[in-house]
């Protein structure tokens, strides 16, 4: 068997060899974040800075269209406005012509005074029923509602005009737009109001309310432009 003696080397150990150098460790995705997150705020702060200014730009241009469509809310008002105060003045003039008209017809139709004045209250509340709320489509219906008050005997005389004139009104009134309606509402049994009513002349105004000769005219949302002609407890006309 054979042994082992001394080495080359001196001292019998080999020399260990140097390690190569440690090439440096790349930077890490840790290290270049802070600076990537830095760009990336600034760059969203800019864009919130830009949208902010679209925002206070597009509502200046919405405040300004607002202020265009008030404006002329205002103007379509104050015109439609006008417009009804003038068809209601037409409507007035139109209400005492068949007023004056029924008169004559209720005159044939009774002998005592007292009896022509009753006819002639209730001939006009039920032509203005006829003519303003149910709309007739021909003069006989003016007839009818007539006869159906003073007798088929009592002739109403001719309404030619008058049923003209009333279709006239109606489809001005159409014309205009805004919700217009002919009111006949009354709380019966209660006196009338003068600011509300007006009062058929021959009434007492301190008896309650029993009958809506001529209707208000009216558009919906707004006061009277005509208040309705009334009565009071039928009988003492």
């Amino acid at each position: 068997m054979e042994s082992s003696g001394p080495g080359p080397w001196p001292g019998g150990t080999p020399p260990v060899p140097s390690a190569a150098p440690t090439p440096p460790a790349p930077a890490s995705d840790g290290a270049r974040m802070p600076w990537r997150v830095f760009q990336e705020v600034k760059a969203l702060r800019a864009e919130v800075r830009a949208l902010r200014a679209e925002r206070e730009e597009a509502k200046g241009r919405l405040d300004k269209l607002y202020e265009v469509v008030h404006g002329l809310r205002a103007d379509r008002t104050t015109e439609l406005e006008s417009a009804h105060h003038e068809t209601s003045q037409a409507y007035s003039a139109l209400r005492d012509r068949i007023i004056g008209h029924c008169r004559t017809a209720a005159e044939a139709a009774a002998e005592q005074p007292h009896h022509r004045a009753e006819a002639h209250v209730r001939l006009c509340a039920a032509l203005f029923r006829t003519v303003l709320g149910e709309h007739p489509a021909a003069e006989e219906d003016w007839h009818r509602t007539a006869a159906g008050v003073l007798g088929a005997q009592v002739p109403l005389g001719p309404v030619t005009d008058l049923h003209r004139h009333t279709a006239e009104l109606r489809a001005r009134i159409a014309e205009l737009g805004g919700v217009h309606r002919w009111n006949f509402e009354l709380r019966l049994g209660h006196v009338p109001d003068l600011r509300l009513h007006e009062v058929w002349p021959r009434s007492d105004d301190r008896e309650p309310l029993s009958l809506c000769v001529a209707p208000a005219y009216q558009v919906v949302g707004r006061p009277p432009h005509v208040r309705p002609l009334v009565h009071t407890v039928i009988g003492r006309v």
